[in-house]
């Protein structure tokens, strides 16, 4: 196709004349290098100037076209087009001087044209830049073809094997046999004695018998009953705890056989015992149970894990219950030993969780390049010299507190998910990767400017890590769909990684595939003994009820900022970690410009701590001053409650307070992976806000069970909050409504128990497919992954500490 005809293709002929002025217009502004809401706001004013209906903008081709147009760049005459068709898809366009051809180029082509723009050389100069490429060595899974079904891969992978269980019985029907028969747990054999059925057609028959014979007994006859017929066929403990659950799961195996269906075959993998032992990696921050949340790097995370492990064992107990075994299943969080730990518990080796019966945290230090152990928290940024060595060490301790290998590594963020992916490596165990945020679509320009980036953040590091773990992991679990492929007009977080450069460190052409199926959306839960509604009296306790009411509005303390005139004013109420992207000065600024919030509300701020010399994070030290200068500049005493951060065990009691004095709660993040706070908040029945920006959207059903704010600046915020609050002034049942209808939502959507079924599904579907398909790409994939880690991320890491 010729380049005039692209164009002709992509716009209309009647349009093609606004095009081209608009581009013209762009290139008269100097700007080398735009953004979409850049690209958008100029395009608004073209329109203005031009004199075009109100709905040109939007509606034309031209507006359509510019809204699926990430960034322009303006090397020399031309101009470069990212054009995002749909999610997770592109197209680069390459526009002439004079604005009447295009034509596509390739992504390398892309991204010398960005190294140069950077480097301020000529295109092509950086050729010879390192080319990243995982393309090669994904052919050893299927590919999801509709962007819409991406985050469902387990359904996808289940359809899959079905079908080449259909297709080939004998190859699948023999690996399925296989797997039955090599399967134990603490060394003892289950479902197929491998001596007795040594066949496929012995265990068939031996099925079909069994299944018939299973029919005349009680569905409620005890396994412990059945166990010495069962034995003498060949069939071991583990197919269920009386007759009719083992009959079901017996007759689930035999309907794979003869008419494989892939609701079946979920549902038989995920009644196998396979899992016992879990282990999940978080080592960065302050992990514990007390007096860490607020402290830097530490927060949601904490909590997401804290409540994971509980949701876990107590999956696998009535795992076990029901599959006839007696199994005590065991979780292990392996965290970071900080000897300097304060009044947190953070220097005990070993820790059990509250809870559960045998999970537990296990701490194991860090250590310099000289072997002597790190006495002091160390920034998630700067964490990455002491990984490997920690990963080593964690091999050792979990080989002697599980007394052999665990069945499921669990990482978390960018630093637990390269141990774990270490670890999954040398123990050769199932990995399933958690990001919880990824710092590249957080900070702007973190890929093109890392080196200014570098010595605070570390990037390089970083990302790299965050490449091997996303190729290397079995399958990740976001919370949202967003998290991978994004919106309509945003990129996903993982989607960032697809393509980008590193000027003079690397050039990313295919980075991750979305459309693997290792990627699953499995949102997590709320803490139902900790976060329920506020009009639940009788579950509530009187003492902690007048203690935190006392403390959020009226208590003078040296550890609280500021006083309330009228303390009877409806709250706005936030809680979250004192760092940039959390933006607690953002809505204090809102608040404080905004007239009419100042007037019918109070705003509570539990952040942090209110002094300076408390903090040992330069970023929170920074927004601690800031609050003081927004509270000054805005004359907000008497209208703001600045508290230090709240406890976890505590957060529930304080959202049914603020609810009880008709107040909201406002998640002012610019950007928030997932949202779990504004989980809490609505499940003990706060009307809350949250960013558009991020997992919030796919939480809050706007204007029905909470509200989505635009929080990349004050103003729009404000307004935002303004909208309901006066509406609230109006009709005071709105606020019942959308207190209500949060609750309902997440009750429907969003619970532990779900979470773990699903978690556990998908650890035994992924295990069956590691099984069963052919590791030759994979085994590829690793040692391209090794070389990147032996040669490049682990000599930047160890250079860090010079």
């Amino acid at each position: 196709m010729s380049p005039t005809n692209l164009i002709s293709k992509l716009i209309p002929e009647a349009e093609q004349k606004d095009f081209s002025d608009f581009i013209y217009y762009l290139t008269g502004t100097g700007s080398k290098y735009l953004l979409r809401n850049d690209i958008w706001l100029h395009w608004l004013k073209w329109c203005r100037e031009n004199n075009k209906e109100s709905d040109f903008a939007e509606n034309s081709a031209v507006g359509r076209f510019l809204a699926r147009v990430p960034e322009m760049l303006f090397p020399d005459s031309i101009v470069l087009i990212l054009h995002r068709y749909t999610m997770g898809r592109y197209n680069i366009y390459r526009l002439s001087a004079d604005r009447k051809q295009m034509q596509k180029i390739s992504i390398n082509r892309y991204l010398d044209y960005k190294d140069a723009y950077v480097c301020d050389n000529t295109p092509g100069a950086n050729r010879d830049a390192l080319e990243l490429d995982f393309l090669p060595f994904s052919d050893y899974a299927p590919t999801i073809k509709n962007v819409r079904n991406v985050g469902n891969g387990i359904s996808f992978l289940n359809r899959y094997m079905s079908s080449s269980l259909f297709q080939k019985p004998e190859n699948w029907g023999r690996d399925l046999f296989e797997f039955l028969r090599i399967h134990r747990i603490n060394g003892e054999q289950l479902l197929v004695n491998p001596d007795i059925l040594d066949s496929l057609d012995d265990f068939l028959s031996a099925l079909e018998e069994t299944i018939d014979d299973l029919g005349n007994h009680d569905e409620k006859w005890p396994h412990q009953k059945l166990k010495p017929q069962l034995k003498s066929r060949g069939f071991e403990p583990g197919w269920g705890n009386t007759a009719g659950r083992i009959r079901e799961t017996m007759s689930l195996l035999h309907a794979l056989f003869h008419e494989p269906r892939s609701a079946d075959l979920e549902e038989f993998i995920s009644r196998v015992p396979m899992i016992s032992k879990v282990a999940v990696l978080s080592p960065h921050g302050w992990f514990a149970q007390e007096n860490v949340l607020g402290k830097p790097d530490t927060g949601g995370q904490v909590i997401y894990i804290l409540d994971q492990v509980r949701a876990l064992e107590a999956h696998m107990i009535r795992e076990f219950e029901l599959a006839g075994i007696d199994v005590t299943p065991r979780v292990l969080v392996v965290t970071r030993l900080i000897p300097n730990a304060g009044k947190t518990s953070c220097s005990q080796p070993k820790e059990d969780i509250v809870g559960t019966e045998h999970a537990y945290i296990l701490r194991i230090p860090f250590y310099d390049s000289q072997g002597a152990i790190l006495q002091d928290w160390v920034s998630r940024f700067k964490i990455w010299p002491y990984l490997d060595r920690f990963a080593k060490d964690c091999e050792r301790e979990l080989l002697a507190e599980f007394e052999g290998r665990p069945d499921l590594i669990i990482g978390n963020y960018s630093d637990g998910n390269l141990v774990a992916t270490l670890l999954s490596d040398r123990m050769n165990v199932i990995q399933c990767t958690i990001a919880h945020a990824l710092e590249k679509t957080k900070y702007l320009f973190s890929d093109l400017y890392w080196k200014e980036m570098e010595n605070d953040y570390h990037f390089s590091c970083q990302f790299t890590a965050d490449l091997l773990s996303m190729n290397k992991s079995d399958f990740i679990i976001t919370s949202t769909y967003q998290e991978i492929a994004g919106t309509e007009t945003r990129f996903g977080q993982y989607e960032s990684y697809q393509f980008y450069t590193m000027p003079g460190l690397y050039q990313v052409v295919n980075g991750i595939n979305l459309f693997n199926p290792k990627f699953n959306v499995v949102p997590p839960g709320v803490d139902e003994d900790n976060y329920f509604p506020y009009t639940e009296i009788d579950r509530r306790s009187a003492s902690q009820r007048a203690y935190w009411q006392t403390r959020l509005f009226s208590e003078q303390s040296q550890d609280i900022h500021g006083y309330l005139e009228n303390p009877d004013k409806p709250p706005l109420f936030t809680m979250a970690r004192l760092d940039r992207i959390k933006n607690i000065t953002g809505l204090v600024e809102a608040f404080g410009m905004h007239p009419e919030l100042r007037k019918h509300c109070n705003l509570v701020v539990a952040a942090g701590t209110i002094h300076v010399e408390n903090s040992d994070d330069a970023e929170e030290q920074n927004e601690i001053r800031r609050m003081y200068e927004l509270i000054a500049a805005h004359d907000l005493q008497g209208h703001i409650r600045w508290l230090p951060s709240v406890s976890k065990a505590e957060t529930g009691e304080v959202y049914r307070i603020i609810a009880e004095s008709s107040g909201m709660f406002v998640q002012p993040a610019l950007f928030e992976a997932f949202g779990l706070t504004v989980l809490e908040a609505m499940q003990c029945g706060l009307p809350t806000f949250g960013p558009i920006f991020g997992g919030p959207s796919e939480i809050i059903e706007d204007g029905k069970s909470g509200y989505l704010l635009n929080t990349s600046q004050p103003d729009l915020m404000a307004e935002g909050i303004w909208r309901f609050v006066s509406g609230f002034a109006e009709d005071p049942d709105k606020w019942r409504q959308v207190s209500e209808k949060g609750m309902a939502r997440v009750r429907e959507k969003y619970t532990w128990t779900r979470y773990s079924h699903k978690l556990f599904s998908l650890t035994k579907l992924y295990g069956f497919w590691r099984y069963t398909e052919s590791r030759e790409g994979m085994v590829k994939l690793d040692r391209y992954c090794d070389l990147l880690y032996h040669l490049l991320l682990k000599p930047r890491a160890e250079a860090m500490e010079h």
